[in-house]
């Protein structure tokens, strides 16, 4: 029988002491491919792994299908990995052979690792993505998928990047993503906690006292986050392999990118946003990014679709992988289609 986590506080206290356990033991750092490549869940059959130099930090990526094709770039959330987006690489593969799929580690995360704190900025991350793209030589139409954090490194990207590539960006699906500074709210408030601080603390310590910390921080981490972010019935082995990724996450990932989250906003991009189609996904029970900033990007980029994903919370590529994979799916149809789309849907 497949257990799966249900909103009921009795049982995810229950998986909370199970997964205090398997945070505590350190997955093996891999040389290239995610950890995941040899077994499921997790990102398998890639065709091509590399490295790109940004600046001093080696940012990891991994790529399936074509070359000369459109490319989908997945940028994924803060605590995760490329490999967090292994169920769309599973749908669009068969799909769209002729596609290149494209995940990035971003820095503090998955392959790409350890970053000192000031160097984890949302700017940082999109400079990784841009890097990525420059360096795989990417000349054809370009669709961007950000979850959470990812999220606001696309919408930095779409911001900041050449026109020439901005006249390329065919399509953007944003998951779980704010526009707008947190503040207190979601994430920033669970992260804001005694433990949090203790956090800061270690970082700077001692390397002997911070990997002591790092080992007693998992027993909060990788089970209080996993718990809170899934809302639907999920596969226990899901919610395990995503406290995995959490338990690998270094703190200085942590201590970086917590007034990131805090404080930046990307209102600003709404103006570059006018002629690219898209997709709002939020999960309706998300508690880690308020839902009201689905609505306030749908005020800022009138040619999005919102879709809220019913009873679903923050982990929405693992938890409800049919809503993001549809959206992807329908924008590379846009892309690869003359013919006009109908855009109506539901969940």
């Amino acid at each position: 029988m497949v257990t799966t986590l249900r909103n009921f506080p009795s049982l995810a206290r229950s998986w909370g002491h199970r997964l205090s356990h398997i945070a505590q033991t350190q997955l093996p750092l891999g040389r290239g491919t995610p950890h995941s490549a040899t077994r499921l869940p997790g990102l398998t059959g890639i065709d091509r792994t590399g490295v790109v130099d940004n600046h001093g930090v080696a940012v990891h990526w991994y790529e399936s299908g074509e070359t000369d094709s459109v490319t989908v770039v997945f940028v994924h959330g803060f605590t995760l990995a490329a490999e967090s987006f292994y169920r769309q690489v599973d749908y669009l593969r068969p799909r769209w052979p002729n596609a290149r799929l494209l995940l990035i580690d971003v820095r503090g995360h998955g392959q790409t690792g350890r970053v000192r704190p000031e160097q984890c900025t949302i700017d940082g991350a999109a400079d990784d993505v841009l890097a990525v793209l420059q360096d795989r030589g990417i000349s054809g139409p370009v669709i961007l998928v950000g979850h959470s954090l990812g999220g606001l490194v696309v919408l930095n990207l779409v911001r900041r990047c050449a026109e020439e590539l901005r006249d390329r960006i065919s399509g953007l699906v944003l998951v779980s993503t704010s526009i707008e500074a947190l503040s207190d709210q979601g994430l920033p408030q669970l992260l804001a906690s005694p433990v949090a601080d203790k956090v800061y603390r270690a970082v700077e310590a001692s390397p002997a006292e911070a990997a002591k910390f790092k080992r007693e921080a998992a027993h909060f981490f990788a089970p209080g986050l996993a718990v809170t972010v899934f809302r639907r019935p999920t596969d226990y082995e899901i919610v395990e392999f995503h406290a995995a990724m959490i338990r690998q996450t270094p703190l200085e990932t942590f201590v970086g990118f917590f007034d990131e989250l805090q404080n930046h906003d990307e209102l600003t991009a709404g103006s570059y946003l006018e002629s690219i189609p898209g997709y709002v996904i939020a999960g309706e029970k998300d508690e880690v990014t308020p839902l009201e900033q689905a609505q306030r990007l749908i005020e800022v980029w009138p040619r999005a679709w919102l879709q809220i994903s019913m009873d679903a919370g923050h982990m929405l590529p693992l938890e409800a992988p049919e809503i993001v994979n549809a959206a992807i799916d329908r924008l590379l149809q846009i892309v690869c289609s003359p013919e006009p789309l109908d855009t109506s849907q539901s969940d």
